[in-house]
């Protein structure tokens, strides 16, 4: 188009012009979608935690719920507030926001808005992860497995801080794809930030320096003048453990009397005085933090239960539910197909593949040796790793009907999980209890 041809309207002008338009509607299509997704999961996590606070259910897999719910009173425990001051003072926050509202919501449903609004931000935050690595019809679906997963599930509908971990590391995640791909120091800053609030509500939220690190090196080798921005970075987890230690340990909050909880490192040296590093080890913790954090192998945890309850540690348990097994076989699926030709780059997503790895593994070697008992308490963290390295080189291969086979797997994870939510009573309690006048 020019000055002497203002309304070009031949065919070469308007199929690029047609093409503009349906890529547009289809970013818009693609927002309301994750919109909808998000709001369906702030309401499913609220619910949740309506349920499990009936069933006496909320303080499994060693969950601290008992920590976290005085904040319905605006009272504080110390040593929440000493490990986890974030979610402590979000807690505080959001209570004084919507006090006004306790005449007609009990506190503690109004605590459970708090964790079901931050699971559902993780929901949208990886949705965002998936619009930038994942063809654009794999985001919807991609979301609703995160979201579906157990740990993400069920951390979001108790009170807990591992649910404010999981979501500022989606967060983390989420903002770093967008950096390297427009790096600007408006999204360094924000990346350092977030990094901050994730180790000042968990201080090993420090082990997703792995993927810019990894990231670097295999993108620029030894050549940091690309990277420079990194030397401001990781100084971040430094200053936040500083303040842990020296600011709000002894200072805000009062030193703890008991020796293992006076600091991050004589927790570390208690745990690993007590821990037990044998096979049965290796194997309970490998299966709840790579197959339990997403599909439920029973409806009951019933496992310790005097300890709020666990699953069985062996893969054999997923024998007892069909519906469970259905969806670890697809899984399993999934991962063989992503060995298949492509049909398509991995593009970003690919080259991503190793740093997202490099942050789970080091996060699951860490957690095995402070606490392998509990895997499945500090799991939701690294469950974006996971499925992006399931989904990525997944939806590149060349396996026939993929976006069918996922819808079945969201399916699945939905029923399965949603049967653990409910509990012994399963489905039928759930009928029951929307009977109820």
């Amino acid at each position: 188009m020019n000055d002497h041809a203002p309304h070009d309207f031949s065919p070469r002008a308007t199929v690029p012009n047609a093409e503009v338009a349906g890529e547009i509607a289809g970013r818009g299509l693609l927002a309301v979608g994750m919109a909808l997704v998000t709001a369906i999961a702030f309401g499913v996590y609220w619910f949740t935690g309506v349920v499990l606070a009936e069933r006496r259910a909320a303080a499994h897999f060693g969950a601290d719920t008992s920590f976290f719910a005085v904040l319905a009173d605006m009272a504080v425990h110390h040593r929440a507030a000493r490990f986890h001051p974030l979610t402590t003072t979000l807690g505080l926050a959001w209570m004084k926001i919507f006090s006004p509202i306790t005449p007609w919501l009990a506190p503690a449903t109004i605590l459970k808005a708090l964790f079901a609004a931050v699971g559902a931000l993780g929901v949208w935050a990886a949705m965002s992860i998936f619009a930038r690595l994942l063809p654009r019809g794999y985001v919807l679906l991609a979301g609703i497995l995160y979201g579906a997963s157990l740990g993400v599930w069920y951390f979001s509908g108790i009170p807990e801080s591992k649910i404010v971990t999981a979501t500022l590391s989606v967060l983390y995640i989420a903002v770093y794809v967008h950096l390297r791909e427009r790096w600007s120091l408006t999204g360094a800053i924000v990346l350092g930030v977030v990094l901050a609030l994730g180790c000042l509500n968990e201080i090993v939220s420090a082990f997703l320096l792995a993927i810019p690190v990894v990231d670097a090196l295999l993108r620029h080798r030894l050549d940091w003048r690309r990277s420079r921005w990194l030397g401001a970075h990781v100084p971040v987890v430094f200053v936040a453990w500083f303040v842990l230690e020296v600011f709000v340990n002894g200072w805000l909050v009062p030193e703890s009397t008991y020796p293992e909880g006076q600091s991050h490192f004589n927790m570390l040296l208690y745990y690993i005085a007590k821990n037990d590093y044998g096979l049965a080890s290796i194997h309970g913790f490998i299966t709840n933090w790579f197959f339990f954090n997403i599909v439920a192998p029973t409806p009951h945890a019933l496992k310790w239960a005097e300890a709020g309850g666990y699953f069985e540690p062996t893969m054999a348990a997923y024998l007892a539910s069909p519906l469970a097994l259905a969806a670890l076989f697809i899984i399993g699926l999934i991962a063989a197909a992503s060995l298949l030709p492509r049909t398509a780059s991995l593009g970003p997503g690919g080259q991503l593949l190793l740093p997202l790895a490099a942050y789970a593994l080091v996060r699951a070697v860490f957690f095995f040796i402070f606490n392998p008992t509990e895997p499945l308490l500090f799991s939701p963290a690294v469950t974006i790793a996971h499925w992006l390295i399931l989904l990525v080189p997944f939806a590149a291969s060349s396996f026939p009907a993929k976006r069918g086979l996922l819808a079945v797997l969201s399916v699945l994870l939905l029923v399965t999980n949603a049967g653990f939510m409910l509990g012994l009573e399963g489905w039928s309690g759930l009928a029951s209890r929307a009977a109820r006048p």
